[in-house]
C-alpha cells in the first residue's frame, strides 16, 4: 500500500482509501453536476463544443465570453501556456515555494526557470524581491499561484495589485486561482486580465470536486488565448467534462466558506494536539510541519489506507500537506496518526 500512496506524485489514492491528498472541495459534487455528467451524450462530436460553458463561466467572471477557454484541467492550461508564450533560451521566473510544475513545464520548453523562495522558516513569499524581478524585463513568464500551493497562504489585495500591475513587455504573469474559490477573491478577475499581459488559470476540478472529469478553464485578453489555441489538440475535452462546466459557478458561497473554515480550524487544533505544525492557511488544505520523519509518515498513513502529500516536490521535504475534509472524515486520520505515533516518532 504505500508503494501505492507513493507513485501517486501529485495527490490521490487507490480506491476505497480516504484521501487527504489531493485538495478538492469537501462538500462533494453537486447533484446539478451530476445531473449533467449522466445526461452527457458521447455519441456524437456536437457535445463536444465548449461554448455553452464558455458563456456562463465568461458570465460568471464579468469578462465577455472571448476572453475564456475551457481547458482540460488547469493541467492543459498550464502546458499550453508553456508551450505557446515560451522558447528555449527564454527565462521564467516562478513565485516559490510552490507547485512544482512550473518549472518542469517551463524547462520542457527549454527555458530557464528563477525561482523566488522565501529566506526563512516562516514561508512568507517575497513579492517586493519577485516584482523587482519582474521589472528587470528578462522573463517571459512568471508564475504566481493564489491561494498558494502548498502554504495556503493567499497575497494582500495590495501585492496581488502590485504583481498584476507589474509586467513590462514582453512579460504574462501566469496566476493560478485553482484554489481560489475557498478563499474568497481578492481582486475581481476581470480586473486582474484587463492589461492583456495576465492569464489566469482556475481549475474547476477543485471547485467541482470531480478531478475525474478534467476541466478548468482559462481567462485572458483573446490574443492571449488564440495563441494557446494554436498549439492545443482537437476536441481536448470530454462530453461529460463540458456538460459539468455548464452548471459551474466558480464561487463558493459564504456559508460553505464559513463551514470550510469551521473545518479547517477544527483540523488545525486536533494537528497540533498531537504534536504537529499546521500552518496558518485560508485553502482548503493544510501544510504541516513534520520534520525528518515525513515521508515515513507518508508511509505509515499509506499503510491504513490514508494519503497525505508529502512535499518533497514543492522544495519541502519535510512538510506534508492535508485537505480539509469533513469532521467524521478528520477523526480518521486523527486515529491513524496516533496509531502511527510511536512507529513514525516525530
Amino acid at each position: 500500500m504505500a508503494e501505492s500512496a507513493r507513485d501517486v506524485a501529485h495527490g490521490g489514492a487507490p480506491r476505497g482509501w480516504l484521501d487527504f491528498s489531493a485538495n478538492l472541495d469537501p462538500f462533494g459534487v453537486s447533484p446539478d453536476v451530476r445531473a449533467a455528467v449522466v445526461a452527457s451524450r458521447y455519441d456524437t462530436y456536437g457535445e463536444l463544443d465548449p461554448r455553452p460553458a464558455e458563456r456562463r463561466l465568461a458570465s460568471d467572471a464579468g469578462v465577455p465570453r472571448s476572453w475564456v477557454m475551457l481547458t482540460a484541467g488547469a493541467t492543459e492550461a498550464l502546458r499550453l501556456a508553456a508551450q505557446a508564450l515560451l522558447e528555449p533560451g527564454q527565462e521564467a521566473l516562478v513565485l516559490g515555494p510552490t507547485y512544482g510544475e512550473y518549472a518542469r513545464l517551463a524547462s520542457l520548453q527549454g527555458a530557464e526557470v528563477v525561482e523566488v523562495r522565501p529566506k526563512s522558516a516562516r514561508l512568507v513569499p517575497r513579492v517586493a524581491a519577485f516584482v523587482t524581478q519582474l521589472a528587470s524585463g528578462r522573463f517571459r513568464l512568471a508564475f504566481v499561484c493564489d491561494p498558494n500551493n502548498p502554504t495556503g497562504v493567499r497575497l494582500a489585495r495590495s501585492r496581488l495589485r502590485t504583481i498584476v500591475d507589474a509586467p513590462p513587455a514582453p512579460t504574462i504573469i501566469v496566476l493560478d486561482q485553482s484554489f481560489a474559490p475557498f478563499s474568497g477573491e481578492t481582486l475581481p478577475v476581470a480586473e486582474i486580465v484587463r492589461s492583456g499581459r495576465v492569464l489566469v488559470v482556475r481549475s474547476l476540478t477543485k471547485r467541482l470536486a470531480a478531478p475525474g472529469l478534467r476541466v478548468g478553464y482559462v481567462v485572458a485578453a483573446p490574443v492571449l488565448l488564440d495563441a494557446l489555441r494554436e498549439v492545443r489538440d482537437p476536441w481536448p475535452l470530454s462530453a461529460q467534462a463540458c456538460a459539468a462546466a455548464a452548471t459551474a459557478s466558480w464561487s463558493l458561497p459564504a456559508e460553505g466558506r464559513a463551514t470550510l473554515a469551521t473545518w479547517r480550524r477544527r483540523l488545525a487544533v486536533s494537528l497540533r494536539d498531537l504534536g504537529l505544525a499546521p500552518r496558518p492557511s485560508v485553502a482548503n488544505f493544510l501544510l504541516v510541519e513534520v520534520g525528518p520523519c515525513a515521508e515515513r509518515l507518508v508511509h505509515a498513513l499509506a499503510c491504513r489506507r490514508i494519503a497525505v502529500r508529502w512535499c518533497a516536490s514543492f522544495g519541502l521535504p519535510g512538510h506534508v500537506r492535508v485537505a480539509v475534509r469533513p469532521p467524521d472524515d478528520q477523526d480518521r486520520l486523527v486515529h491513524a496518526l496516533r496509531d502511527a505515533r510511536l512507529e513514525v516518532r516525530w
